[in-house]
């Protein structure tokens, strides 16, 4: 049977409703990019109705030679064909199962969605928040079998007609906008309305000194046992886990400095990355009062991005930095001495192979940098104080001591007596503008 030769729209539907059970709301989605302002609901609906409509106005008069055509229609596109149907030759019918979502999308399936992700955005205390959807492979193969029949270019997959359905309820009921860049939250739900939950990690861009000795960077455990009594991470997840009633807090720095020493003047620009938090928004003032102890201290200055931890890890690990360090040198040295070093390691390329000390955890390498300014005081004859500026990276204690030649030139090669690094201090790290 032809309906129109014109009428391309409805003949579609009825090749696709002869050969697939659909609900309103998988069919609809077929033409979804079809008519403004309708659920796939009533657009399904709608089609099945005109069809009907249509099929009733052609066979009214005829209706033994299409009883076939109606009942195979009836079965798998439901009412009003299997009204129209016991019409006319007054005999039940029943409807076959949707061969996409099993009967199972409907309003009263996204609005039970939508209080499941509410629930959970409101025990996270979330200010922002994304629906998710998973489906299996062979549905979404099905999907795409069936929607080749009408045209993909009207279509859309049910997996954003549930996420977008659910969100309008969740956005409406409680006053916030799905998020598509950074949610706090995304529950992520399969078709049978389980979900998972993904907790996005509060970021948190500031500084941090270290004024004491001896405190890793992290937590270093070597063969089972722990090497230092305290570390930096240590003192930021201590301080800051139970405010954000988080799972764990994870430090992100611009390099970092070596255990014996120490961080001071501007500090060193940090991410704190609060996994898992219960909580989100905490007032800086706060957050700064509990930073401080008298070996570690932190400064909150903002809400950072992923974007900030690329550029701590990448770009300004490599910018240049400052260092103090107290000089011993193994023989009388003189003022003039000290004079010459300063003359000699301005912007001066240095070579550097990885440090004997750290071989055993880094690979042999060569490491080109650069020592841009040497400013020293003197002390007495085998002691002195060097301000350095260099490009991040730089062994400072193998530019003094010279690592048995592996970096060249060092303070012991120009100076002709071997020199060591007493103490070592970061008093500056250069910071570029943050996006």
């Amino acid at each position: 049977m032809s309906i129109r030769p014109d009428n391309n729209l409805l003949e579609s539907v009825k090749r696709i409703l002869l050969k697939y059970p659909l609900c309103n709301h998988c069919l609809g989605r077929l033409f979804a990019k079809l008519g403004h302002g309708l659920g796939n609901d009533e657009r399904g609906y709608s089609l099945k109705l005109v069809l009907t409509m249509e099929l009733h106005r052609i066979i009214r008069n005829d209706k033994d030679n299409y009883k076939d055509l109606l009942r195979g229609l009836a079965e798998n596109g439901g009412e009003p064909f299997t009204k129209l149907y016991t019409h006319l030759y007054n005999e039940p019918i029943s409807y076959r199962e949707c061969i996409l979502c099993k009967n199972i999308i409907s309003r009263k399936y996204f609005e039970e969605l939508a209080d499941k992700a509410i629930k959970v955005i409101n025990e996270y205390n979330a200010t922002s928040f994304l629906i998710g959807v998973s489906i299996d492979k062979e549905l979404q193969l099905k999907e795409i079998e069936i929607a080749s029949e009408s045209g993909l270019e009207y279509s859309e997959s049910i997996k954003n007609e549930i996420k977008r359905e659910v969100g309008k309820i969740v956005r409406d009921k409680l006053g916030i906008e799905p998020d598509f860049n950074r949610p706090d939250i995304v529950v992520i739900f399969d078709l049978a309305g389980n979900y998972e939950v993904i907790v996005n990690p509060v970021l948190l861009l500031g500084r941090y000194w270290k004024t004491a000795r001896n405190i890793s960077h992290v937590i270093w455990v070597i063969r089972g046992t722990r090497k230092y009594p305290y570390s930096i991470e240590e003192f930021f997840n201590e301080s800051l886990k139970e405010v954000y009633d988080a799972e764990r807090v994870v430090l992100h720095a611009s390099g970092r400095e070596d255990v014996d020493v120490r961080m001071l003047g501007t500090g060193r620009p940090m991410v704190l990355e609060v996994k898992n938090p219960r909580f989100r928004l905490v007032d800086y003032n706060l957050l700064n009062s509990l930073v401080i102890s008298n070996r570690v201290r932190g400064e909150i200055i903002g809400q950072a991005s992923r974007k900030h931890i690329e550029l701590l890890k990448k770009e300004l690990s490599k910018k240049s930095k400052i260092y103090k360090a107290l000089v011993y040198a193994s023989e009388p040295i003189s003022e003039e001495k000290l004079c010459y070093l300063e003359d000699f390691f301005t912007n001066k390329v240095i070579r550097q192979l990885t440090p004997k000390r750290i071989l055993y955890r880094k690979k042999e390498r060569l490491r080109i940098r650069k020592v841009y300014q040497v400013k020293t005081r003197y002390i007495d004859q085998h002691l002195f104080e060097a301000l350095i500026k260099s490009d991040g990276g730089l062994y400072i204690k193998e530019l003094i001591s010279g690592d048995d030649g592996r970096t060249t030139p060092s303070f012991t090669e120009i100076l002709g007596v071997n020199t060591y690094c007493v103490e070592l201090d970061v008093i500056g790290v250069e910071v570029p503008l943050l996006p």
